[in-house]
Order: C-alpha cells, then structure tokens, then sequence
C-alpha cells in the first residue's frame, strides 16, 4: 500500500545525497549525486532535445543505488573489470529491490552513447569549474574525462556537440 510506495520513494531519494568524488574530495566541493543528476540532464536536454522519455528516466536513476553500494570510482572501474562487473550486478539487485526502472538495456545505441557521454561531460564541466577557479588538483580527473570522450566517442556521430564543447574548453580560461 501506500507504506510500501513511501518506503521505494524514500529510498529513491536517499540516492541524491551521495556525496560524489568520496576519494578525490579535494574537487568534489559538496556535489551530491542530484546536483551531477540535474546537470546530466540539463546537458542531454539541450545538446540532444530529442531524447527518449527512457533515457531521461534512466538518467533520473542511473546512480540511486549509490545510497547504498557509495559511488565507486570510474577509475576503479576502469582498473578492476571484475569488480566493476560484481558492482553492476549489486547495482541491479538494488534497483530490482526498490522498483527502480532499469531502462539501460531497453534504449538504442545511439541513446547509450549519449547517455555515458552526457555523464562523463558533465564530469568535466565540472572539473573545469574547479580549474577555472584555482582549484589545480582537479586536472587529473578533468583530462580522464577528456581522454575518455575522445577515445570512446569520437566516431559516434552523436559526438559532435560534445567535441565543439571540448574545443571550447580546451581554448577557455
């Protein structure tokens, strides 16, 4: 009833105050998981207005689990494949738990590119707010984003805002 549904939104919401950044908090600067969310969305809603309602919800979703697993770092994923893959799937057991809707594997191609590249660009705008604001230390984990772009998405054709971005980034102060 609606005890039950209390509880699922409840523990939805708990997934927003995930600090991010818990290894590198010389940069995280307070950014919770709903601030990264908002920002993801803000960046897919306006680089690709035509995303599916899917994506979007994915989006809305796609770091809940965080509440209860933490934020595991990229690069630890990156490092450790088995891990990441033991990680995924206490993700999944978590979402299933609390009916979040896991849409990731339901969108297109296409839409999983934007998707991961929107995440991984809003973790860099973020780190060049850091630089722009003296805050050196965040160099490392701004280039891992850049890299990570570029090396993963260059030949998407849904690349092509987040390469006029980078550009402008990397001529920006």
């Amino acid at each position: 009833g609606v005890w039950k549904m209390i509880g699922k939104l409840r523990k939805r919401l708990q997934g927003g105050h995930v600090l991010r950044y818990h290894t590198r908090p010389e940069i995280s600067h307070g950014q919770t998981v709903a601030d990264h969310t908002c920002r993801v969305l803000t960046i897919v809603t306006t680089l690709w207005p035509d995303i599916s309602r899917e994506a979007i919800l994915y989006i809305l979703y796609h770091d809940v689990a965080e509440s209860e697993l933490g934020d595991l770092p990229a690069t630890t994923k990156w490092n450790y494949p088995k891990l990441a893959e033991a990680y995924k799937q206490a993700e999944m057991k978590y979402e299933t738990l609390i009916d979040v809707p896991v849409m990731f594997k339901q969108l297109s191609g296409e839409e999983k590119n934007i998707v991961k590249m929107a995440d991984m660009l809003e973790l860099v705008l973020h780190c060049k707010r850091q630089l722009q604001m003296g805050n050196e230390l965040a160099f490392e984990i701004y280039m891992n984003g850049v890299n990570y772009l570029k090396d993963n998405f260059a030949n998407c054709d849904e690349y092509t805002p987040v390469k006029k971005i980078l550009e402008e980034l990397a001529n920006a102060r």
